[in-house]
C-alpha cells in the first residue's frame, strides 16, 4: 500500500469522526440543556419548541456564514468561474478551507464541548430531581382529585 493512501484512509475515517460528532453532539446535549432550564426555572412553561428552533437557526445560520466565507475566500484568491486553470492563490485558499481552518475550528469546538458545564453527575442529579417533582406534582394531583371525591 502506498503511504500516501494509507494517510488518506486515517485522515478521511477522523474527518467522517469528527462529523458525526459536529451534527450528533448538539442533537444529544439539547435535552440535557433543556432539563438544566426546567430546574431553573420551574414556573415556565413550552420552552422545549424555543430551544429547538434556537440551535436549528443557529446552525443554519453558522452554514450560511461558513459558505459566504469560503465564496469570499476564493473571490479574493482570484477565482475564475469557468477557468480552465486556476492562480497558485486559489490552490492554497482550497487547501486552507479544506485542512486548516476545519481542523482549527474542530479543537475549538472540542474545547467548547469540554467547558460544558453538565457532566455525567450533574444530568443523573438532573434527572432525578425532575422525576421527584413529577412524582411530586402526581401525588398532590391525586391528593386533590381524592379531595373533590370527599366533597361531592
Amino acid at each position: 500500500m502506498d503511504s500516501n493512501l494509507v494517510v488518506t484512509y486515517i485522515v478521511a475515517i477522523a474527518a467522517g469522526i469528527s462529523v458525526a460528532a459536529a451534527f450528533l453532539l448538539p442533537w444529544s446535549m439539547l435535552p440535557d440543556v433543556i432539563d438544566d432550564f426546567k430546574l431553573q426555572h420551574p414556573d415556565s412553561r413550552g420552552h422545549e419548541a424555543i430551544f429547538f428552533s434556537f440551535y436549528v437557526f443557529f446552525t443554519k445560520f453558522a452554514s450560511g456564514v461558513s459558505l459566504g466565507i469560503s465564496t469570499l475566500s476564493l473571490d479574493f484568491a482570484g477565482y475564475q468561474t469557468r477557468g480552465c486553470s486556476q492562480p497558485s492563490e486559489v490552490n492554497f485558499t482550497l487547501k486552507m478551507l479544506v485542512s486548516a481552518v476545519p481542523v482549527g475550528l474542530i479543537l475549538l469546538g472540542l474545547l467548547l464541548f469540554k467547558l460544558y458545564p453538565i457532566d455525567e453527575e450533574k444530568r443523573k442529579k438532573n434527572k432525578k430531581a425532575l422525576q421527584d417533582l413529577r412524582e411530586e406534582s402526581n401525588s398532590s394531583s391525586e391528593s386533590d382529585n381524592t379531595e373533590l371525591t370527599r366533597i361531592v
